[in-house]
């Protein structure tokens, strides 16, 4: 009891020696001096726009994401801004919400197969127009799920061109919203409520799905067929929905149905790429049964490290939007389409997906802080709590459109 005691003691003394906060923990790095001047221009500073209730001896905590000084600079010459204390104070906070992840997250959890998905403080529904989901709420809880997230993953995750930074090979890949990529210095820094970590990048907060698909030049087709089966608009209202997105060669290998089908078809076919709930990669099993919003199946499968939905690969997976995300498919999916056979029995991890299988086994590891792995056989019932979840979001979709569409 008596050793306890000391123990504790000792504990306590070193934390209170130890802790600091933020800007006196950022004081050792300058090449992020550019982020201390924009946190002392918030009222109140950092400190300002956490969550109550943290404190240094609390289990919850926040990971900061800070820039470098050369990822302002860019941010800078992009958005034509002279010097970022000109940017609206609305606009800043917003922001900075979405560089704070609601959770202590060192580069262990950066590790975990197939990525990680990690709430941010961002609830501002301009931004954040989209549900936690169980899947969110399980690993953080309720409260901290409730932001927009971020996707990290040890593996490169834009085999497409987007805006993509070169990832650093000693780096953990990042993607923010507008289908940004970026990279994570694990420096594992520690502060008296958490961690930060240096990023190349200032993160884009999620947009429309309209914004995001017209700003990638891959899914220019995807945005002809949108507009033309008048679908924008709906589509940009509706919370909780995954995009299952063609290229343009995918357009163009199946014949261009943007600019062949008639509307209703073309509207159709539309709805079969849509699920009214988030899907993001790291939660999907092999073998899931997805109903999109359309009314049929869409069937999840592993194969060979890559994710697919029915016969069409995903090749780079949550897009982030304001109301869900997006997979980008290297085809327009087939409704009776299948994934092809695995070529070995080997383990693999997909550096395009992001997600790791054996055979028709998923072996999954969330890597949030304090969150074990688990081992399981997907079957078409692991994707029930999902569909129920997403059900009465669609309303406002399917109102909009009227009659139900026919699939292609």
């Amino acid at each position: 009891m008596r050793a306890t005691s000391i123990a504790a003691l000792v504990l306590g003394l070193s934390h209170s020696v130890l802790a600091q906060d933020l800007s006196t923990a950022l004081q050792k790095y300058p090449e992020v001096s550019t982020f201390q001047n924009l946190i002392s221009q918030v009222p109140g500073g950092a400190s300002s726009l956490l969550p109550s209730g943290l404190s240094p001896n609390s289990t919850k905590g926040v990971t900061v994401l800070v820039p470098s000084n050369e990822a302002f600079s860019t941010f800078l010459n992009a958005t034509n801004t002279a010097n970022v204390t000109d940017v609206p104070l609305d606009q800043l906070v917003n922001v900075l919400f979405y560089h704070i992840m609601y959770a202590k997250m060192t580069s262990a959890n950066f590790s975990a197969p197939g990525g990680v998905i990690v709430p941010t403080l961002l609830k501002d529904e301009k931004y954040n127009n989209r549900s936690a989901g169980a899947e969110l709420v399980n690993i953080y809880g309720a409260d901290e799920a409730q932001g927009n997230v971020l996707f990290i993953s040890k593996d490169p995750i834009n085999p497409v061109k987007f805006r993509v930074r070169q990832q650093q090979d000693d780096s953990v890949a990042l993607r923010g919203g507008m289908g940004q990529g970026g990279s994570i210095n694990a420096i594992d820094g520690v502060w008296d409520l958490g961690y930060f970590q240096i990023v190349d990048i200032v993160l884009t907060p999620p947009a429309p799905c309209s914004n995001t698909i017209k700003s990638q030049d891959a899914l220019q087709s995807l945005n002809t067929a949108l507009t033309n089966a008048g679908l924008w608009d709906a589509l940009d209202h509706t919370p909780n929905v995954t995009c299952l997105a063609p290229t343009n060669d995918a357009f163009s290998a199946a014949g261009n149905p943007e600019t062949t089908l008639n509307s209703t078809d073309l509207t159709g076919a539309l709805l079969f790429h849509t699920l009214p709930m988030p899907m993001y990669s790291p939660f999907l099993q092999d073998g899931m049964v997805l109903k999109s919003l359309g009314g049929a199946d869409v069937t999840v499968t592993m194969v060979d490290g890559n994710i697919y939905f029915n016969d069409a690969k995903v090749i780079s997976p949550n897009v982030l939007t304001n109301n869900g995300l997006i997979h980008v498919l290297d085809k327009v999916m087939s409704p009776n389409g299948t994934a092809p056979a695995a070529t070995g029995t080997a383990t693999t991890t997909s550096t395009a997906a992001g997600t790791s299988s054996t055979g028709g086994t998923r072996t999954s590891t969330t890597g949030a802080p304090g969150a074990g792995s688990s081992t399981g056989t997907a079957s078409p019932n692991a994707a029930q709590p999902a569909v129920v979840g997403g059900g009465n979001a669609v309303g406002g979709l399917l109102a909009f459109l009227g009659a139900a569409a026919v699939l292609v």
